[in-house]
């Protein structure tokens, strides 16, 4: 095999383990703070440590792990102080969004969101369900027509997508923010700024009470 071939190879391998252990964190199969062992994995997936080791830094790039100098690779937890930071400053750049959203918001597309959110409320799976979230979200924010402004819209809420995951997995569908999701639609059709701003700012405000607690759990849980 030529040296580009072995690469090539190396690489698949390193995406292979990298897509199994994105799917167990994203579905909390590995919990927040979990200790990820090199030698461990390479034999569970049945790999030299290499692709092991190339996939943990795929990992890390994309926030779903943190490798520590000391103790290797662990699955990403965030601080509170963090989630506040970033739901503060979504929370401005969202309630301007959905403001200028408004005017360009049709009746297809409130029909199409309102299908969307019946769909969330019976949905189980949780990938499933946060795809459909991030689905309504993008949807009334690119009606702004101001692309910067959903840009940096999308990268934060890349940032925090996976916690989201993770706190997801841990809910009952029944608890999941679907009443807010009805109620910034509802704002929506009213077409009144103050409101629709309201009801972003109470989703967000909502979301990051919701996932603060959850980190405050998980960290228990780690210093047990």
């Amino acid at each position: 095999m030529s040296t580009n071939q072995e690469s090539l190879s190396r690489r698949t391998t390193s995406e292979e383990v990298a897509a199994r252990l994105r799917d167990e964190i994203l579905r909390a199969e590995l919990a927040p703070g979990t200790r990820l062992r090199q030698g461990a994995m390479a034999k569970r997936f049945g790999v030299s440590t290499t692709p092991v080791r190339e996939a943990f830094t795929l990992l890390q790039a994309e926030g779903l792990v943190r490798i520590d100098p000391h103790r290797g690779a662990i699955v990403f937890l965030p601080s509170v102080k963090d989630v506040r930071e970033y739901y503060e400053i979504r929370e401005a750049l969202e309630s301007l969004a959905i403001a200028l959203a408004l005017p360009n918001l049709d009746d297809d597309t409130l029909d199409e969101l309102q299908a969307l959110v019946a769909r969330m409320r019976v949905e189980e799976d949780e990938s499933a369900w946060a795809e459909m979230n991030e689905r309504f979200h993008r949807t009334i924010y690119e009606a702004s027509d101001r692309p910067r402004l959903t840009s940096m819209i999308a990268t934060l809420r890349d940032a925090s997508k996976a916690y989201i995951h993770m706190y997801v997995a841990r809910q009952n569908p029944a608890t999941r923010s679907n009443d807010d999701h009805q109620r910034i639609l509802d704002a929506c059709r009213s077409r009144n700024a103050k409101r629709a701003r309201a009801s972003i700012s109470h989703h967000m405000r909502h979301t990051a009470s919701e996932l603060a607690a959850f980190i405050q759990r998980s960290e228990k849980q780690i210093a047990r």
